[in-house]
């Protein structure tokens, strides 16, 4: 989650950057937000209630998120958002909880101890698929973590959907260069040719002829 945000915070900076406003997303409004917050509840049952009711209630949710993106497919970054969804609730789905790689935690500056709660299970021999689970470590200074694929997904899905939203241009918007007949040289520095400045406008008379 604290990649995702993230992602959406830079996303944001970049669109604002390069011509976005917080504005324009009303013009990008998503359908079926009551399946978001289906998705949104299942989860949080299945985490409260932990052991079986985790694996089920993630695949509850993966329905309704399925259904959400189905109906937004054609907005950007939703693509990657269902791959993302999809690709956790696959290995969630396979072994009961999201591996965690030892190495990843490591790198990470993490301890193994900390994967203590019912959502998450260390890496063994006996896990399926373990490349879909946490073995992307993100060592930021304090809010060190271990990611997997789908998550890189989401964040970046994430992103380029708030991105697309906010009307971001991909670029930085600057002024022209002058052609170069309206470039003279620098009177400190002949090599360096600067703008011409324009010939002020004379002033009128104060009395002028009648």
């Amino acid at each position: 989650m604290l990649l995702v945000l993230l992602v959406m915070a830079l996303a944001a900076l970049a669109a604002l950057a390069t011509g976005g406003r917080v504005g324009r997303l009303a013009d990008h409004a998503l359908t079926g937000l009551h399946w978001l917050a289906a998705a949104a509840i299942g989860q949080l049952l299945g985490s409260l209630f932990g052991g079986t009711a985790y694996p089920v209630g993630l695949i509850g949710s993966a329905v309704c998120i399925a259904v959400f993106l189905r109906e937004n497919l054609r907005q950007p970054g939703v693509g990657l958002l269902a791959l993302g969804f999809f690709s956790n609730a696959a290995v969630v789905a396979l072994n009961g909880a999201m591996p965690v790689s030892v190495a990843a935690l490591a790198r990470a500056g993490l301890s193994p101890g900390l994967v203590a709660d019912p959502r998450h299970e260390l890496v063994t021999a006996e896990t399926t698929w373990p490349w879909l689970g946490d073995v992307v470590p993100v060592a930021l200074p304090g809010l060190g973590q271990a990611v997997s694929p789908g998550d890189i997904l989401i964040a970046a899905g994430a992103g380029l959907l708030l991105y697309a939203g906010m009307g971001g241009s991909g670029h930085i918007a600057t002024d022209p260069a002058p052609p170069w007949d309206e470039l003279e040289p620098s009177r400190a520095n002949p090599a360096v040719r600067i703008r011409r400045r324009r010939s002020e406008p004379e002033a009128a008379p104060d009395h002028p002829s009648e």
